[in-house]
């Protein structure tokens, strides 16, 4: 599942998202191609691990100072919209 960046903008910006970089104040941001992952787990001891519980994210960085931010796709309603699965219902 692709999900267009646009979309996902224009969530945040629905969401309120748009305050400028918690880090440096700079106000211009980039949001990554693709998603990322990340990975659920009760044990904090456990190696390395393939499958469970995962939450797809975006991934917004920041153009002055690179810190990066996260945004749940679920949370933004887009999983839904794509016909994705939300396995955490995050």
């Amino acid at each position: 599942m692709k999900i267009d960046k646009t979309r996902i903008i224009n969530k945040l910006t629905e969401k309120g998202a748009v305050l400028s970089c918690s880090r440096c104040g700079h106000q211009f941001f980039s949001v990554l191609d693709g998603n990322a992952k990340i990975i659920l787990d009760e044990n904090i001891d456990a190696n390395i691990r393939i499958g469970g519980p995962t939450v797809p994210v975006a991934v917004v960085v920041c153009a002055n100072c690179g810190a990066i931010t996260m945004h749940a796709l679920g949370a933004l309603g887009l999983l839904d919209e794509q016909g994705g699965q939300n396995e955490s219902n995050a």
